[in-house]
């Protein structure tokens, strides 16, 4: 009766575990060495960034599922609201994913979706903590570093979204031979 369109959709293992430790090496280059880092209009989000390329390539259900993991893992190595950071990344990863199906036909569509996704991704993450009464930024504030997380998510895709599709192709190509 409702058909989602992804009835042929599965969660493939070895997919889910490549994506999960490169997201989980992310997380860990993003709280050591770019949170260090003094980027003009802020830090870029790296995990944001790679959870959308992730998200373009596999679809919108491992790119939800590894938004919520990987987000519940930034919450529990932050000091704000648990479940926060994993609900917007969770979202962004299935909303991303959702563009699957046309960042395959065109250049401009990972460009665009991955760009989208930063700056979502940032405006979420400032949401959610204003609504939770924790608000950092205001509201010019936040719409500025999620400009910047755009721009840097457009500035990086070029070079990640060639090499996680080569991979992703690998990855499926060796899965079809066993």
């Amino acid at each position: 009766m409702w058909d989602s369109g992804f009835s042929e959709e599965r969660l493939h293992p070895r997919a889910f575990a490549a994506a999960a430790v490169l997201l989980l090496v992310a997380v860990v280059l993003q709280v050591s060495v770019v949170a260090r880092l003094g980027a003009p209009l802020g830090r870029p989000d790296l995990v944001l960034v790679l959870l959308a390329v992730v998200a373009l390539i596999e679809g919108p259900l491992l790119g939800a599922v590894l938004g919520f993991a990987v987000g519940l893992l930034a919450d529990l190595l932050s000091s704000h609201v648990i479940g926060q950071t994993a609900l917007v990344l969770c979202l962004v990863g299935y909303l991303t994913g959702l563009v699957m199906n046309a960042a395959e036909r065109s250049i401009a569509v990972p460009l665009a979706a991955v760009g989208a996704a930063a700056a979502l991704g940032t405006l979420g993450n400032a949401a959610a903590t204003a609504l939770l009464g924790d608000a950092a930024l205001t509201s010019g504030q936040a719409l500025l570093r999620a400009l910047a997380a755009g721009i840097y998510g457009l500035l990086v895709t070029p070079f990640l979204f060639p090499l996680a599709l080569a991979a992703a192709r690998r990855l499926h190509r060796e899965r079809g031979r066993l």
